[in-house]
């Protein structure tokens, strides 16, 4: 796109959602937990934890969307957007155990893969709580001592 017959230049800094560091590579794992259908809340913060400190958690979170196009054309900033999204589908897909790779490889958007891995798994195991919160309640230190304590009340 030119702006006064020069091109318009886009500038992305460090603190940006669209800035991807040199050593960000699609290769990239960027947990070592591996989505394997059983362990999706502790995968799901891994991911988010993740996300959050590259500053992309926004693409998954749906407050940042591919730009319109402008003219028919993809602006600077959509093939950015298109170059940082491919990127966070690539983390994704790798944390994901290969035998669930097929539900998920022909999504385009990390919104709607985020979305499609949700809609399954995201579900409240209703006894699994009322369990853990009955352990909660009965759970006391006797002799432990308050790591140990800590670690059983945590799970």
């Amino acid at each position: 796109m030119k702006k006064n017959g020069k091109d318009e230049l886009l500038v992305i800094t460090s603190q940006s959602p669209y800035f991807l560091h040199p050593s960000d590579s699609p290769e990239a794992i960027v947990t070592a937990i591996k989505f394997n259908r059983k362990n999706y809340d502790l995968w799901k913060m891994a991911i988010r934890t993740s996300l959050k400190s590259k500053n992309k958690l926004s693409f998954i979170c749906c407050s940042i969307t591919k730009p319109d196009l402008k003219d028919g054309v993809l602006t600077k900033e959509g093939k950015v957007w298109e170059m940082v999204n491919a990127m966070i589908v690539s983390w994704i897909m790798n944390v994901i155990d290969p035998k669930l790779h097929k539900s998920a490889t022909y999504v385009d958007f990390a919104q709607k893969l985020w979305e499609n891995i949700q809609k399954p798994y995201a579900i409240p195991n209703i006894p699994k709580i009322h369990k853990l919160k009955a352990e909660i309640v009965s759970c006391k230190p006797n002799k432990q001592d308050i790591a140990d304590f800590f670690s059983r009340l945590v799970g």
